[in-house]
Order: structure tokens, then sequence, then C-alpha cells
């Protein structure tokens, strides 16, 4: 099968940089999910050694003193880098080893890959700050020093309690509609983020912003990704996790299958399993 031949970095003609996202039908959104599917079956052993290793290390950087939390968002979208070139290597007929998950550390990957991870901290930041901000606004400050003043007569701290938590309540939920509107718009400017900067050779905010442009005009096909990703969270959650050794891999997959058909050729290729 004639496959994509343009080494990584570069875009379909040679040339860094993404062509323009395509505008796909809704029904995408599954096709990815069963693309993602062949993709596992390609080198399953190597995909579940994948997501322990990559659990192990994520496990160990976090417990690294004072800059752990921080080290590990970081680098994880180099992490999703190199696993997008090791889909990218079974499309292109090659082999997938555990040491594309490393990849991303290699060559002129790092830099662009670690700056999108710190673009991506601060958004996290900025997330935790509207997070923290609203829940002062749905107290206020009247409320948090009842909260602080509180005595021991149940009876007249549920009096005082109780209209103030249900104002809170109220805003709260307005608040949390917010930050998960917010959420969304982060989550599909990063979606393809680390597959444009390492398979298009895109500049890391250049990157964010055709991830959030192609995200948008393929709302439908998100969607509709979205809701079978919740169902399938939930089976994999079912017994003890373990079903994630297998969800963790399609979403990667799934990823880059929507990479390939927003912004691929016809010439790329999805792997035949082994």
């Amino acid at each position: 099968m004639d496959i994509l031949q343009s080494p990584p970095g570069t875009g379909p003609s040679g040339i860094p940089g993404a062509p323009p996202p395509r505008k796909l039908e809704a029904s995408q959104g599954a096709a990815w999910w069963g693309e993602s599917w062949r993709i596992f079956l390609a080198a399953p052993a190597i995909w579940v050694g994948m997501v322990v290793v990559f659990a192990v290390a994520s496990t160990l950087l976090v417990f690294i003193p004072a800059i752990g939390g921080v080290l590990q968002s970081v680098l994880t979208p180099v992490f999703a880098g190199g696993i997008m070139l090791g889909c990218h290597a079974l499309a292109r007929g090659e082999r997938l080893t555990i040491g594309h998950l490393f990849e991303g550390f290699q060559g002129g990957y790092f830099g662009p890959l670690l700056v999108l991870g710190l673009i991506w901290l601060a958004i996290l930041v900025g997330l935790a700050v509207v997070a923290v901000a609203g829940a002062f606004m749905a107290l206020g400050a009247g409320g948090i020093s009842t909260l602080l003043t509180l005595g021991s007569d149940p009876q007249a701290d549920y009096l005082t309690l109780a209209p103030l938590l249900l104002s809170a309540g109220l805003t709260f939920v307005v608040i949390t509609m917010i930050a998960l509107a917010v959420v969304m718009l982060a989550a599909m400017a990063y979606w393809f983020a680390p597959a444009l900067v390492v398979l298009n050779g895109e500049p890391p905010v250049s990157a964010l912003r055709k991830s959030f442009d192609a995200s948008l005009q393929n709302f439908g096909a998100f969607l509709l990704y979205s809701v079978i990703y919740l169902g399938l969270a939930i089976l994999a959650s079912i017994p003890v996790g373990l079903g994630w050794l297998v969800l963790g891999p399609m979403m990667a997959g799934s990823c880059y299958a929507g990479w390939r058909t927003i912004f691929g050729t016809r010439r790329d290729a999805t792997p035949t399993p082994a």
C-alpha cells in the first residue's frame, strides 16, 4: 500500500507546515475509534508495554520534590510527540518500539515540544486560578467569614448555612459550566498540537492554533468521538482500570487517525494488524 513517504517534521510535500484542515463528516468521530483499534492490533504487546513505561515514568516524575508535578505536565507533550512518531512509523510499515515513547526527547523535536508543554502548563495554571477565584466568588467574602466563625450549635449553623450554600451552589454551577467550556477549548487547541509539531514541523503556537481550527471545523466529529470515549472510559475502568492498558493506546491511535484524515494525504495508510 502506498503511504506517506515524507520524513517526520515536514508536511506531505516535504515542506514544513501542515496543509489547511479538512472538514469531515460527523461520522468520522466513530471512524477514528475504528482506526485506533487497528493501530493497537498492529503491535498490541508493544502498546501495552508503552502504557506501563509511561505510567511508571510519569509517577517517578511526580515524586520529584518541589518540581515533580510541574515537570510531569511540561514533559507530557514530549512523550505525546514520541507516541505520534510511533503511530507514524506503523503507518509507514516500520516497527513500533517502546523507544518511540522517548523519541520526542531527541533531535529537533525536544525544543518545540518543551515549549508546547510550557504553554500547556500555563493553561493549566490559568484554569486553576479561575477555579480558585470561582470558589471565592461563589461564597463571597462574607460567606468565607461565616464558615470560619461557625459555632457548635447545629441548628443555628444550619439556618446560617442554608441560604449561603444555596446561593453558592447556583454560582458554582454557573462557574463550573464556564470552566468546562474553557477546558474544552483548551483541549481543542492541544489535541493535534504534538502531532503537528513532530509530523508537520509546526511551531508550538501555530500548532495550537491549527489544532483549535481543525477541532472547531470538525466539531460534530469531535462531539461523537467524545460520546464514544465516555462509554469506552466507563468500560475500561470496570475491571480495576485494566482496560486502560488498551484504551490508552487507542486514544493515541485515534489522535493519529484524526491527524491523518484532517491534515494527511490520501497516501497516508492505516497499519495492518500483524
